[in-house]
């Protein structure tokens, strides 16, 4: 999971003002006085009370809790195990903008974004898992065991497909850390990713099954990822697709006739899935990183009989995770090769969960399916094996249909 240049500010690196500033402004252009009206008087004195209550309070526990042995703990606090706990201890309406606030006083104190997300440059966030694997010690027989599972399992996908006359493409996406590393700022990927990336490139091409390498293209457009995200943006998707397109094309012959009609939302803000991991999904600007700004893109194919007519055969499928499903990928590619492609990507698709499913589906496969493209990211590799298994282990050539026989389009999934 950002045209792009005119619709989103994804690459943008203002600095969110500070809440004081924004909201001192807000006043003075709203003519407001420095305090607040006589009437409210009041009602501030009162909560100013409570406040200072439950700060006495907070303050009794500390050092009945220290008198205990307990100690308070700073770190639970500031990676916000502490405020789950509490919230899950006390099951209240307003849990969820309290946890909202904790995370945001955190940010604004410690630049703290919780324990799976980071921040690089400023407005830039990064999942950690990207920039190393969870539990991982990063040892050469981790990568070896891992590797080794992944390649077994593209083996047997690449048997069967090729005996059934089916063409199989791999797209693996490179980490946001890999390709917009210009805006780590001191955070690093761990070399174990490059070494598991590596590997597995080196085993697409001693089998024989075609492969993308999408870095290129991903660092020339960049920014070619939302800040707040862990996606590609329009500009990366657009990028990608063209490249996975060329990959494609030989094994139809020729492009397509399919035009694609493209309709622009109006610019709006866009909070990504990496501040919603923070928490910091819905509170205000001043108090997280500023979340992107785009104008969303829509690509919709014009068949040949009207937007009505009944789907064209199916000839590609695109077996992915949810970079397949974000930022219009399936329909920019389509628009490459001409013709519409048959998304069945998921999200959360981890190493192959989209291609396991349908898998357990293959009888039913359209007959005039030519083309499997097979998309992941970069950080599926390092999942554990367990994660990674096809939970049906494909068999060479099992209820696969044979290409060439003409079948309507399945029904697309939908974003």
């Amino acid at each position: 999971m950002s045209a792009q240049e005119t619709g989103e500010a994804a690459g943008s690196q203002v600095a969110p003002p500070k809440p004081e500033a924004a909201h001192g402004a807000k006043r003075a252009a709203a003519g407001a006085p420095a305090g607040p009206p006589a009437n409210h008087a009041p009602a501030a004195w009162l909560v100013a009370g409570l406040l200072a209550l439950g700060f006495a309070g907070a303050l009794v526990a500390l050092v009945a809790a220290r008198n205990d042995g307990a100690t308070f703990d700073l770190q639970g606090w500031r990676d916000g195990t502490l405020g789950r706990q509490i919230d899950r201890a006390i099951d209240v309406p307003y849990a969820r903008g309290l946890h909202g606030w904790e995370a945001a006083v955190r940010y604004r104190l410690f630049g703290d974004l919780g324990p799976q997300v980071s921040e690089g440059c400023p407005g830039w966030l990064f999942y950690r898992d990207g920039l190393k694997p969870v539990g991982d010690d990063g040892g050469k027989s981790a990568t070896d065991a891992l590797i080794d599972a992944r390649i077994a399992t593209l083996n047997t996908y690449a048997s069967a497909l090729r005996a059934s006359g089916i063409a199989l493409v791999v797209a693996t996406v490179p980490d946001k850390a890999r390709v917009e590393n210009d805006a780590l700022c001191g955070l690093e990927q761990a070399p174990v990713m490059t070494r598991r990336l590596a590997r597995w490139q080196h085993a697409l091409q001693e089998a024989g099954v075609a492969h993308v390498d999408l870095l290129p293209a991903l660092q020339q457009a960049r920014p070619s990822f939302y800040r707040t995200d862990v996606h590609w943006n329009a500009r990366g998707a657009e990028a990608a697709a063209q490249v996975v397109a060329n990959a494609v094309l030989p094994f139809l012959g020729t492009r397509g006739d399919t035009r694609f009609v493209h309709a622009q939302a109006p610019v709006a803000p866009r909070v990504g899935d990496l501040l919603q991991l923070a928490g910091l999904a819905d509170v205000p600007d001043g108090w997280r990183p500023a979340p992107d700004v785009e104008a969303g893109e829509t690509l919709t194919p014009v068949r040949a009989g009207g937007l009505l007519d009944a789907g064209p055969s199916a000839e590609v499928m695109l077996a992915g995770s949810s970079f397949s499903r974000r930022s219009a990928f399936a329909d920019r590619l389509g628009e490459r090769l001409g013709r519409e492609v048959w998304n069945v990507s998921l999200d959360d698709g981890q190493f192959d969960r989209a291609l396991q499913a349908m898998w357990t589906k293959r009888a039913s496969w359209p007959a005039s399916v030519r083309v499997v493209i097979w998309e992941m990211s970069e950080d599926a590799l390092s999942l554990p094996v367990a994660a990674g298994q096809p939970r049906v282990a494909p068999q060479a050539g099992a209820n696969l249909p044979v290409a060439g026989a003409a079948h309507e389009m399945p029904a697309a999934r939908q974003d």
